[in-house]
């Protein structure tokens, strides 16, 4: 597996593609337009929310005043862009905890409920778990404030159905513009934090899975749990949307089903690279691979801070050198406030090493 890195059986060395990478049928994180960047990451739309952006707009254009939809075109708006807003946020956050905790996401996909970018973990299961459950920790919070907003600016309890529109034009809340604005966002926020508990992908449920079960299992054996999990997930979706003939949950089970066909063809060739063989086996070799890894990264680390401790010791004795050269040549009157500032450090730092105990250190 010469120039490929791991992190619980993905590739994260060959990830990233470039703002103007063409869609391949294969790669359901590939369906997507660049739309930003943001800093030196890529912002994508995926095709499953530009085509549900779409396909919302139309019909509440369409059915406008036909009870079969009860949204405007006002109203839909806003809560697309609300939506949006509420996905940026879970990827965002996400982004931000996982750089910051030793993981990383190359790019930022955004789809209707979450993202679909692939997400490499901490290889600590703490910092994973805590990677993981950011969005959707950010995502309630943001619908906690909302309704909270809302409560605050009615006289009666509103009753928010996170997986429907009923209820949504009660008269004191459809009077306000900025209520109504209010509500649909904190809806937004409660469908995104809802939705990505699901263990399967590309929600962080599944991720959440594979985190908890890490410290029990193994890295490669909860990875392998957690599709499991997750497959199990979308054919329940898949059989519970086409019982109740609702196309939403049927289309998220359609989309987690081609994202766990694309992990298992890469947890597939993960188990080549390393010999194939039985999963068990397998499993042991990724979590070697992994820990001979982890070791290599902490010995890099350890030499690069060693390096440049070394350097600035070296720095200072220069800088020193020049200062007492200075001295020897034009005295001890002739320095500046800051050469004077960086002798007085020395000598302090001297004394330090020295100690109190060895009153000859210093002739030393």
């Amino acid at each position: 597996m010469a120039g490929m890195k791991m992190n619980d059986g993905r590739s994260t060395g060959d990830g990233r593609r470039d703002f103007a990478s063409a869609p391949r049928f294969g790669d359901p994180l590939s369906w997507s337009v660049p739309v930003f960047r943001l800093g030196g990451t890529v912002v994508r739309a995926h095709a499953v929310l530009l085509g549900t952006v779409v396909t919302i707009l139309f019909r509440a254009g369409w059915f406008a005043g036909d009870s079969s939809f009860l949204l405007g075109p006002l109203p839909a708006s806003i809560f697309l862009a609300s939506l949006c807003g509420c996905v940026f946020i879970h990827e965002y956050v996400t982004l931000l905890v996982a750089r910051r905790l030793g993981g990383d996401m190359p790019e930022i996909v955004l789809q209707p409920l979450g993202g679909m970018e692939t997400l490499a973990l901490p290889d600590d299961w703490r910092s994973a778990l805590l990677v993981s459950a950011s969005g959707p920790l950010v995502t309630l919070v943001v619908a906690v404030a909302a309704m909270a907003g809302l409560l605050y600016g009615t006289t009666v309890t509103p009753s928010p159905d996170p997986f429907g529109f009923t209820g949504i034009y009660s008269p004191e809340v459809a009077a306000s513009a900025w209520l109504e604005s209010l509500y649909l966002f904190g809806v937004a926020a409660i469908l995104v934090s809802g939705a990505n508990m699901l263990p399967a992908a590309p929600f962080r449920g599944g991720a959440i899975l594979e985190a908890v079960c890490r410290p029990r299992v193994g890295n490669a054996r909860a990875r392998r749990y957690a599709h499991r999990v997750g497959v199990f997930t979308a054919v329940g979706l898949g059989i519970v949307g086409v019982l109740s003939l609702n196309a939403a949950i049927v289309l998220i089970a359609l989309l987690s089903a081609a994202c766990l066909h694309h992990e298992h063809r890469r947890l597939e060739a993960v188990a080549d690279a390393v010999g194939g063989g039985d999963p068990e086996v397998v499993d042991l070799r990724i979590d070697a691979l992994l820990d001979q890894q982890s070791a290599e990264a902490d010995a890099a680390s350890i030499r690069e801070e060693d390096e440049r401790r070394i350097a600035a010791v070296d720095a200072a004795e220069a800088e020193m050198d020049l200062i007492l050269a200075k001295i020897n040549a034009q005295g001890l009157a002739s320095l500046d406030a800051s050469e004077r500032a960086v002798l007085d450090a020395a000598t302090r730092r001297r004394r330090d090493d020295v100690g109190p105990d060895d009153p000859g250190g210093l002739d030393r």
